[in-house]
């Protein structure tokens, strides 16, 4: 034990701390996936409803990213992060008692304000107490927990699901909240940094934008579905973003700069081309574990094993992502990558009843490979030509819109669930239900590739090793 403590450091100390926190937090992102329709039945409701107690989590880490880190600048680092992970913690028990969707689906809002002040306030402290020529240990220690809880949450949801009850999903947080307090307490320091305005009409803008177009999607994805109200609330949130946008121009500090949209590299792997992939990623929270209970008959516990399958295929390209970028460069590798992504979500609307199961979990395995080289090229591609004076403002647009990215694709799979189901005349889901969505999104992530074939071939050259002398950043 002496000798670990003479190994680890203070800095690492502080990103193991982290990288529990983030372990907590993907585990919660995964492990419900399997658990939706016992708990449509719960409460009553029908499987596409609950895709309503993703997104609100996924927008309320939107709307409220930009926050944390005025609020650890104001409170201190130690003092937000201990607030998070107990707002995070108790919202977690809440939903566990949840006895409607109306009551889950608030506090799921409250878990992912949370989770919002968790991740970027855990990721300064992080980067402000360890030593450059220890950074990449550092972000290593951090990446490699939360990656895993990828693997570990599916299955367990779906054995915790299926042989005990899903409640026990968001009560197993508590512990692991609780000792994450402690440590946070023990280890971490309350410097305060200098305070800032804070932009409140910008932070009510964007979350209302934000808040209330993802509301009115999830109204039409309904079964039930009230239109007027929905599409009353989709034109208000319109409305809201084009003030938003409009005011984050004139702010001397606004909230959420769009300055970094001018880089060419930057808009195309956030909010064109990798917009589009981020929703087709972001519809397999929802759509596949859903459809693998109600159209082709698995427990919860199998499903699980497969987005274990997805999961692990995607932590494990990411040993060899950089290799592909350095060999071919980032253009042709989004271009051929985004191909596969699509022919494999083809391949899904193609699975019958009577796929083998071992060759559905390989098809699974492979379809998280290519996800995951598509989005680790777009990750290194966006930031590629931001300048580092740049790079805070840069990173708060980038999450905020990933976060988005993927609340739409839950948001909209389901819209597109229900009206397949309308059209073929209602009842329960069917195979024929997903089949369609998966289709649609195959031609989204085609659609996607269209953005990667308009970038320079140089594009992203200073991440894929091939810049040279005289190379310029895309604008």
């Amino acid at each position: 034990m002496t000798r670990l403590r003479e190994r680890l450091t203070r800095s690492d100390l502080i990103a193991l701390i982290v990288a529990a926190a983030f372990f907590m937090e993907g585990l919660d992102a995964t492990i419900i996936a399997p658990a939706i329709p016992e708990m449509a039945k719960a409460f009553g409701a029908d499987a596409a409803a609950l895709s309503s107690g993703i997104s609100a989590y996924l927008i309320a880490v939107a709307v409220f990213i930009p926050v944390s880190g005025w609020a650890a600048d104001r409170f201190g680092v130690r003092n937000v992060f201990c607030v998070a992970i107990t707002v995070f913690t108790l919202a977690s028990v809440m939903c566990g008692f949840a006895t409607s969707l109306s009551e889950f689906v608030l506090w799921r809002v409250v878990q992912g304000v949370g989770g919002a002040m968790m991740s970027p306030v855990g990721r300064m402290e992080v980067l402000s107490k360890t030593p450059k020529e220890r950074f990449m240990r550092a972000m290593a220690l951090v990446s490699w927990p939360g990656l895993s809880s990828f693997i570990v949450g599916p299955p367990l949801g779906g054995f915790i699901t299926t042989y005990v009850s899903w409640q026990w999903i968001f009560f197993i947080n508590v512990p692991l909240g609780m000792i994450a307090f402690a440590l946070v307490l023990r280890f971490f320091t309350n410097e305060k940094r200098p305070r800032r305005p804070f932009d409140w009409r910008g932070f009510v803008l964007f979350g209302g934008a934000l808040g209330a177009l993802i509301y009115g999607l999830e109204i039409l994805g309904h079964h039930t579905a009230q239109w007027p109200i929905g599409g009353a609330m989709i034109i208000a949130g319109a409305t809201l973003g084009m003030l938003a946008v409009r005011h984050a121009l004139h702010h001397p500090h606004p909230i959420i700069s769009l300055g970094p949209l001018r880089v060419r590299t930057f808009s195309t792997g956030t909010l064109t081309g990798g917009g589009l992939f981020r929703i087709v990623i972001g519809s397999s929270s929802f759509l596949l574990p859903t459809m693998f209970q109600l159209a082709y008959g698995f427990d919860a516990f199998n499903a699980g094993l497969m987005m274990f399958a997805l999961a692990t295929g995607d932590l494990l390209m990411k040993f060899r992502a950089s290799y592909f970028v350095r060999r071919f460069r980032l253009r042709p590798v989004l271009i051929v990558n985004g191909l596969l992504v699509a022919t494999g979500t083809l391949a899904l609307a193609g699975i019958t009843a009577g796929t083998p199961f071992w060759g559905l979990f390989a098809l699974m395995f492979f379809v998280g490979m290519v996800r995951s080289q598509q989005f680790t090229c777009l990750t290194a591609m966006s930031f590629a030509d931001i300048p580092n004076d740049r790079m805070a403002n840069a990173t708060a647009l980038s999450n905020m819109l990933m976060q988005a990215s993927f609340a739409l694709g839950v948001a909209f799979s389901a819209i597109v669930l229900v009206v397949v189901q309308h059209v073929r005349g209602g009842g329960p889901f069917i195979g024929l239900d997903f089949k369609v969505v998966l289709c649609v999104l195959a031609l989204m992530a085609f659609a996607s590739i269209y953005f990667f074939l308009r970038l320079d071939p140089s594009a992203g050259a200073n991440v894929s090793g091939h810049a040279s002398r005289n190379a310029k950043p895309a604008t």
